[in-house]
């Protein structure tokens, strides 16, 4: 039987043991003091936290679902980290019900770094496998109030190079074009510009020919313009 809270609490005193509090003081200031940290940085919490699951394992099923809401439930954001750090090379063998989770959890503490493992890391990872899956998610994540699934919405597909569906890419930027909010118009411009490197011919096309905050077509035409 998986009992979850003992598994947190022992990784937790982990990373409590390896952590550094003037780092962990300075990774608070730098997300504005919304989350506690331990003070780990990254190459060595996902070293520790390979080395946790080698020692401890990693439920699966319902079990391992469980474990991934009761670390977004933690106090200290190392702990919602470790979602990402476990998960992220186990994403050929997860259900396609693990899609349900990812998208609870990018409305859980949400910021911009937990949405920007949880949409392009783990529930871009399962679209890839599960296709016929992203409409179903990524539309209602583009017409949902919380910005923040707005922006999974948008960038769920970095990584995709020549796999991109241009024309959802294109079509979901275009929904969020008169959003006032940094992190949607951020997330736009990162996402075109991802894009534009396996074609820019398209990027500087679409960017060029629609109206779009300032914000994200200087994002988006960026590496274009550096390589002119």
């Amino acid at each position: 039987m998986f009992l979850v809270e003992p598994y947190i609490r022992n990784l937790e005193n982990l990373y409590r043991e390896h952590g550094n509090p003037v780092f962990a003081e300075g990774a608070s200031r730098y997300m504005k003091y919304r989350f506690p940290y331990f003070g780990v940085k990254t190459p060595l919490r996902r070293e520790l936290a390979a080395a946790f699951v080698a020692a401890h394992g990693l439920p699966a099923g319902e079990d391992l679902k469980a474990l991934c809401r009761a670390c977004f439930d933690a106090e200290y954001r190392d702990i919602h980290y470790f979602v990402g750090d476990a998960l992220r090379k186990k994403i050929k063998t997860l259900e396609v019900s693990f899609l349900d989770v990812f998208e609870e959890l990018i409305g859980v503490n949400s910021w911009w770094d937990s949405v920007d493992f949880l949409a392009p890391k783990l529930a871009g990872g399962l679209f890839l496998r599960f296709p016929e899956q992203i409409p179903l998610y990524t539309d209602r994540w583009i017409e949902s109030d919380n910005f923040w699934y707005q922006r999974a919405a948008i960038i769920f597909q970095l990584g995709y190079k020549e796999k991109t569906d241009a024309e959802r890419l294109f079509a979901n930027v275009l929904r969020r074009a008169d959003s006032k909010e940094f992190f949607v118009q951020k997330g736009a411009g990162w996402a075109l510009r991802e894009y534009a490197k396996v074609n820019p011919l398209a990027v500087q096309n679409f960017v060029e020919g629609h109206k779009l905050p300032a914000l994200t077509a200087r994002e988006a035409l960026r590496i274009i313009k550096a390589n002119a």
